[in-house]
């Protein structure tokens, strides 16, 4: 899959920083350098256009949205570009499609040794053995598609895992394609009996735009099933509050800024909020703040244990 080269007036983040605070978001955030188009997408999707202090490559709007799923149009598989990276010491060190590597150049075309199951891939990457998924998906809000492209960065494995489906749904669109893009909350039991909950980023091809609406229906009317069989949550109707109290929802942790680097190398992601994102995925969402917290002192021991297992194994087996 290809990347295209068009100009980008913004990026979609499920993190910020705040206060030097990470934070894991429960509706997506915008961030842009045109005032006229962080304006416009507070109209939208709601919230209010407030200067970038969250981090998100140096872009200077924010817009911390009410809306954890938006309708936008996915220019054919084209618009999605994902890869395989390890990160040592600010440097690439393996880039690759999943079975040859794409850089460094001495070895692009090569077999890259990766082994052929995601699930191995999981493993080798957890341990500080691989690569992490590096995926980039280019779109455009689908009220409003006259603002420009978008575009969408993460390492979710998950999002990884519905890949191939997804590219075969927008082949068979043939075209311009309307999806949703959505933060989809995921609640499970662990074997110990632990509740655990966390949003995934989930994209659901709905079809061409001459037979899908720009918004979802403001009914309780069923939308059209997807082309795709990912699973999809409905987005919140327009009557809902356009603005949220950001911290009531969102948990923020304290953390060490080198640690947090390294964590960034280990994970192969690109800035703070989504390395924060990729390692602490398991966030309570609308529970007291006790449990949410509660949990995620334990989330952050396990993951303390696990970095450090691949700072001091994998540091010495990569070149």
């Amino acid at each position: 899959m290809t990347q295209s080269t068009t100009a980008r007036v913004g990026r979609f983040h499920q993190g910020r920083l705040s206060e030097g605070r990470p934070q894991a978001l429960d509706a997506w955030r915008v961030t842009t350098d045109d005032a006229d188009v962080a304006a416009r997408v507070a109209g939208l999707l709601g919230g209010e256009p407030q200067p970038n202090d969250g981090g998100g490559g140096g872009l200077a709007h924010e817009v911390l949205t009410s809306r954890d799923s938006v309708r936008v149009i996915v220019d054919g598989p084209d618009a999605v570009a994902a890869h395989m990276v390890l990160w040592s010491s600010k440097v690439i060190v393996h880039d690759c499609d999943g079975s040859r590597f794409l850089a460094p150049e001495e070895k692009k075309g090569q077999p890259c040794g990766c082994p052929p199951l995601l699930e191995d891939k999981r493993l080798a990457a957890r341990d500080g053995r691989g690569p992490m998924p590096s995926i980039d998906l280019t779109f455009r809000i689908a009220a409003a598609p006259v603002l420009g492209k978008f575009h969408f960065q993460t390492s979710s494995w998950q999002l990884a895992a519905q890949l191939s489906d997804l590219t075969d749904a927008l082949e068979r669109v043939d075209g311009p394609a309307v999806c949703d893009l959505t933060m989809e909350l995921v609640l499970l039991t662990t074997k110990t009996g632990r509740s655990v909950c966390y949003r995934k980023p989930v994209v659901a091809v709905l079809g061409s735009p001459d037979t899908v609406a720009p918004e979802p229906p403001s009914s309780a009317e069923p939308t059209p099933a997807p082309a795709s069989s990912a699973p999809r949550r409905k987005a919140r109707r327009p009557h809902e509050p356009a603005t949220r109290n950001v911290p009531e929802l969102a948990c923020s942790v304290s953390v060490d800024t080198a640690l947090l680097h390294r964590a960034a190398q280990v994970l192969g992601t690109s800035d703070h909020q989504e390395t924060v994102v990729a390692a602490l995925s398991a966030v309570a969402a609308g529970q007291q703040q006790t449990t949410e917290l509660a949990q995620l002192r334990d989330h952050v021991g396990r993951i303390a244990a696990i970095a450090e297992q691949a700072l001091h194994g994998g540091d010495s087996s990569r070149t």
